[in-house]
């Protein structure tokens, strides 16, 4: 079977004490599969026997090459010096690295093959044993003159230009072999990479972004970061350095290297959205022209789980890039967190980034912008019960949209000011809004804000209690829902029960109700979930069943508690 061969030894093994050589094989092995797996090659695809003094692991064909000869020396010097910052001497750790490919064949006792004594004569070469007893680093790799000219070469990660020739004369191997000496793995330049990474807007950075801030490949942050002895406070998220005084980086290199940073923090925002909620109205958030180093997610669990770790990383970032003159992401990201925002409900943060959002967007004169941010502050100020402020800053928007010639903005921004409107108790209004918002998105044929402003002409009909118009349009909304939006399913469903609830068909209400239920935990909508407990509890009280009406409440009052909404908690309180 044809396999990578990686073999390593520890140099001075043999001259150490017993105790000694279990520290070096505990620290050895632990730092060889931390850097195996951070460089992209899985357990499951390795084959190991330990040799006593090192080891020789063969790797199966489907990994790519260039990992073994790319990252993964590189992740496994600094996963070494890390080891040795914390070793007594007798157990610190040198070691020489060979690496091949070929053939090889399994029998009962282990394998065999000319490929794998190629590798253990390399391993043994006199000129990669005095490249490391020469140098104060850890790491000294040999590859293959094979191995070089078809893996090593042909890909930048493995950085060609850093290796070097070597006559290798072992036993029966005459070989022009490369090396890559100890010094030359990426730390030398500690004291920029230290003012780089100073310039982060958080207190803690990932991996991924260091490597946005850096210029580098991820696999080449994480040996920058290790290197430079951070604190890892989690797995891949390490303690921002502090400014140390020094001379400061050249204006152009700095201002580059922010919105490198910021950039990513827009695209992976950006990409999170997209998964939370593909169809929210937005202004476009991509930034042409820049480098695409975006992490993308796999699921929407996977994407909130990023926007909580990065929470308040997003909040600095909105706020440097704005700080930073970087305008045109400080009105983007606060938009690209909207749903994050939304769910979670970090009204205070999200409203704040969206003000600072909405005076970049000012300096820039960028109308479209403005009528975003105009329009987004709307919805965070109805997040904070402040309905007049959401509703002066929606019809700013709308002016803003119809100027534009938006359409798909307007009608946005009208759904807006007419729930603002409705909690205001202006339902004519509220209709006349919400009816204009139809209008818009059935001109576009945009199906799913089309159920969205039906639901809202439901509630608007609701607060005039002219019911039965209440029920129809609620109808229309939900089939509209049913193949085009989740969660305006989950709010069709609870208006239909709220119109009957209305009409005193408590029974029909309840399924209604418990429907909704069911669509807005799915979509993880608190809010909503509140709104539906708390009017589940109102149906059940009036058909004298207070323990289950109790029970509803009280669900209700802890997400309204939660959520800070003291109008509601009021209600339950009272009611």
């Amino acid at each position: 079977m044809h396999r990578t061969i990686l073999c390593l030894d520890v140099e001075g093994y043999g001259r150490r004490t017993n105790g000694d050589q279990l520290a070096v094989r505990a620290g050895l092995y632990g730092a060889l599969r931390r850097a195996l797996a951070d460089s992209g090659v899985p357990a499951s695809s390795c084959y190991c026997e330990d040799r006593g003094d090192g080891a020789m692991i063969l790797i199966r064909p489907d990994v790519p090459k260039e990992r073994v000869a790319g990252p993964f020396p590189a992740r496994l010097a600094a996963l070494i010096e890390r080891h040795n910052g914390g070793a007594p001497p007798g157990a610190r750790i040198r070691v020489r690295v060979a690496v091949h490919a070929g053939e090889v064949h399994h029998d009962d006792h282990g394998v065999a093959g000319t490929a794998i004594n190629k590798a253990f004569r390399l391993l043994s070469a006199p000129p990669l044993k005095d490249a490391l007893r020469t140098s104060p680093g850890v790491l000294a790799l040999i590859t293959s003159g094979w191995f070089f000219e078809e893996v090593v070469r042909q890909n930048p990660a493995c950085l060609a230009a850093a290796f070097r020739p070597a006559h290798v004369a072992v036993k029966e191997l005459r070989e022009r072999a490369w090396m890559r000496l100890p010094e030359t793995w990426p730390h030398a330049d500690t004291d920029r990479d230290r003012r780089l990474l100073a310039l982060h807007p958080g207190a803690e950075i990932s991996v991924p972004a260091a490597a946005a801030l850096l210029d580098v490949p991820d696999a080449e942050a994480r040996v920058l970061l290790d290197g430079l002895g951070l604190v890892e406070h989690a797995e891949g998220r390490y303690g921002v350095p502090v400014p140390d005084g020094g001379p400061g980086l050249a204006p152009g290199e700095r201002s580059a290297a922010v919105r490198r940073v910021l950039g990513w923090y827009l695209g992976t925002a950006d990409n999170a959205r997209r998964l939370l909620c593909p169809d929210r109205v937005t202004a476009a958030l991509a930034l042409p022209g820049e480098p695409g180093r975006a992490l993308s997610f796999a699921s929407a669990d996977e994407a909130r789980h990023w926007c909580e770790t990065e929470r308040h990383n997003l909040v600095a970032a909105a706020r440097a890039a704005a700080d930073e003159g970087h305008h045109d992401i400080a009105w983007r990201l606060p938009l690209a967190l909207w749903t994050f925002f939304f769910l979670r409900t970090a009204w205070t943060d999200w409203y704040e980034a969206l003000r600072t959002g909405l005076a970049s967007a000012r300096v820039l004169g960028d109308d479209r912008g403005i009528a975003y941010a105009l329009g987004g502050l709307g919805y965070a100020c109805q997040s904070r019960w402040r309905f007049e402020e959401s509703a002066e800053l929606f019809t700013a928007a709308c002016k803003v949209f119809s100027r534009l010639g938006d359409v798909r903005g307007e009608a946005w921004a009208l759904h807006g000011l007419g729930y603002a409107c409705r909690r205001l108790q202006r339902y004519r209004e509220a209709v006349a809004h919400h009816r204009r918002s139809m209008l818009l998105a059935g001109l576009l044929g945009d199906r799913r804000n089309m159920g969205r402003a039906l639901t809202g002409l439901g509630y608007a009909y609701a607060g005039l209690a002219d019911f039965g118009s209440s029920l129809d349009h609620f109808e229309q909304a939900h089939d509209l829902a049913l193949d085009a939006d989740g969660r305006t399913l989950g709010w069709a469903l609870h208006g239909l029960g709220y119109a009957h609830h209305g009409l005193r068909r408590l029974h029909t209400a309840i399924v209604h109700y418990e429907k909704a239920l069911e669509v807005f935990r799915e979509f993880g909508d608190r809010p909503g979930q509140g709104e539906t407990l708390y009017n589940l509890g109102r149906a059940h009280m009036q058909m004298s069943r207070p323990d289950a009406a109790r029970d509803c409440w009280m669900r209700a009052l802890a997400i309204f508690e939660d959520l800070q909404t003291p109008q509601t908690r009021s209600e339950i309180m009272t009611g």
